[in-house]
């Protein structure tokens, strides 16, 4: 008999659990059906980012008419408009059209009924009323009104136009402060309650703002309808974080990169979701609108039900807090087999490496420091590109978009419709690509088209016509195709790729701060620039566009199979040496 050495065995041990560890990181049910129910929070932030464009006239309507806020203003108004259609009763048709020289044209859409009294009910909804009045001495005489009263009337309307528009901006802004708030608070969410209990948390918020968008009809108040945006705000910027990060912790390492798309699948999957039920001929009515906007209360109850009973928290948290046979069976769950022992062991060691650096980095170093300007710099560029290219105003305002692009009303919700699909699938290509073609092609290539497709969806947007006008829908599509396997998912990557352990959590929540700042910006100005400039709007995110081109051309190196020091040394120069003083591998890196 042979000496048995023990030293060997345990050798031996490791190696055939490394390889059984490496040819097992299969998908698993269990962990199919944590993924899906964890993604149901991504779900939702997608869900709230496009529910509030199909029924924005619906919604502007709500707030305008049926609000307790302009109470005073429609009293005061119906009492107007019943002498002034009292007046009108009594004219007979050729006075009419010496008053109101348009009255052919409008009594052509008569189909039954008397022709003045269709009239008066077609003039009193038009907003122009009260200046066209002002005009007609007779009818002013008649009414028993004078030019003060008329004018009073003029500047009340002209004030609940105002506040209405108000009320909107604050509608969508409220979302994207909410979305900041969360992003920031996100960490310390992670740190007290841990990646389950804070992905629970976190849905408070969806359920909370759900409530109030049902009770807002029925309340009349634009007010609860403005708190659950912020509300949605805050769900959305928590997931950024929560969600990507508990996914990481419960992958394989195989698995890791698919594990990560499936939050912005899901998001994007949201964001099709909310433009399907937003059709008029299933919530997208008046007496509905409410119940669309109040969707994510499903997912959110059902995923924090399933989350509660049916998933574990992750192995790599359960460590944290020295909760190893905890941990142990977690990840014996997830795996759907006894041996993990391997596995555990690298959570150990990566675990006990970041506790080593816990100091961490702070946001003054990130700036001053050498090691990580450039990265820092390259990594905010990408994030405020990636909003300021125009991708959320398209999604908000892309009713508006198409209106001013000639489709017919009927037709735009098809044509909204057509934005999702397109940006969901796109998506899926991106997961097939990333890890083929690199970082750097799938961001240069795809801006370029983006530069050309503005130019000429600017050209299209000028020139009316039907042809045109669908020429216009196809440019907003490849404008999406081209941001949904580039700028859409790559910031995101390429700013967890640039950073150790220890400075990534600084990076990421600047980077994520920036990005809704930028999103905040982007939607207080689009509106504003549209107005202003029209279809011109569209030139300024392509020279944002192209300055982004040079920028990452100069400077952003290809992340693709390489370490992070090999990055630091492209970012930083050939000569770099970290600021520990310990010389890098200076290495040929490839752009």
């Amino acid at each position: 008999m042979g000496f048995h050495n023990t030293e060997d065995t345990d050798i031996y041990k490791n190696i055939t659990e490394k390889k059984e560890h490496q040819t097992n990181q299969n998908w698993t049910l269990f962990l199919f059906l944590c993924v899906l129910t964890v993604t149901s929070a991504s779900f939702q932030f997608g869900y709230n980012i496009s529910s509030l464009n199909p029924p924005t006239d619906i919604l502007k309507e709500f707030i305008g008419n049926n609000t307790y806020i302009f109470e005073q203003y429609h009293i005061e108004k119906s009492k107007f408009d019943n002498l002034i259609q009292n007046e009108i009763n009594l004219l007979d048709e050729g006075n009419l059209t010496t008053y109101f020289p348009n009255v052919s044209l409008i009594l052509k859409n008569n189909s039954e009924g008397s022709e003045v009294y269709f009239l008066s009910t077609h003039f009193l909804n038009d907003e122009n009323y009260f200046k066209i009045i002002l005009k007609h001495d007779s009818i002013k005489t008649s009414a028993n009104l004078n030019d003060s009263q008329i004018e009073k009337m003029i500047n009340l309307q002209d004030e609940v136009k105002s506040m209405v528009k108000f009320l909107w901006t604050t509608i969508n802004c409220l979302f994207v402060i909410g979305g900041m708030i969360g992003a920031f608070t996100s960490k310390f969410v992670l740190d007290i309650l841990g990646r389950k209990r804070g992905i629970l948390f976190h849905n408070l918020f969806s359920i909370s703002g759900s409530v109030l968008v049902l009770i807002s009809s029925s309340s009349k108040s634009p007010i609860c309808l403005v708190i659950s945006r912020f509300l949605f705000g805050i769900q959305g910027g928590m997931s950024c974080s929560l969600i990507p990060t508990y996914l990481s912790e419960i992958s394989p390492a195989a698995l890791r990169g698919q594990t990560g798309v499936a939050h912005q699948l899901c998001l994007t999957f949201g964001i099709l979701v909310a433009q399907i039920l937003g059709f008029k001929e299933i919530l997208g009515t008046d007496t509905t609108w409410n119940y669309l906007l109040a969707f994510p209360l499903i997912p959110s109850i059902l995923g924090s039900i399933f989350l509660a009973i049916c998933f574990p928290e992750s192995p790599k948290a359960l460590i944290s807090k020295r909760l190893t046979e905890e941990a142990e069976s977690a990840l014996m769950r997830l795996r759907s087999r006894n041996n993990v022992n391997y596995e555990l062991q690298e959570i150990f060691k990566e675990t006990s490496s970041e506790n080593g650096n816990q100091q961490g980095v702070s946001f003054g170093e990130l700036f001053s420091s050498q090691k990580y300007r450039w990265p820092l710099i390259t990594a905010l560029v990408l994030q405020m590109a990636q909003q300021l290219c125009g991708i959320n105003a398209v999604f908000f305002y892309s009713n508006s978009i198409f209106k001013n692009a000639g489709i017919s009303g009927d037709m735009i919700q098809y044509a909204v419709l057509s934005t999702g699909v397109v940006n969901f699938l796109s998506t899926i290509l991106c997961t097939m690509l990333i890890d083929k073609l690199g970082r750097k092609p799938l961001l240069l290539y795809p801006m370029i088209l983006i530069i050309i497709d503005f130019i000429l969806l600017t050209i299209f947007l000028y020139i009316k016509g039907p042809v045109f006008s669908y020429l216009s829908i196809v440019c907003i599509m490849v404008f999406i195709v081209c941001f949904a396997v580039g700028l859409g998912p790559i910031p995101f990557i390429y700013a967890a790729e640039c950073f150790g352990q220890e400075a990534r959590g600084a990076a990421l929540a600047i980077c994520m701060l920036t990005n809704w700042i930028a999103n905040l910006f982007l939607t207080l100005c689009f509106p504003i620039l549209a107005d202003l400039i029209s279809n011109n709007v569209f030139i300024i995110f392509c020279v944002i566009v192209f300055i982004s081109v040079i920028i990452i051309m100069k400077k952003v190196p290809e992340t693709k199979g390489k370490s992070l020091e090999e990055i630091l040394i492209k970012l930083n120069g050939r000569n770099y040496m970290s600021e520990t003083g310990n010389n890098l591998l200076m290495t040929e890196v490839k752009a």
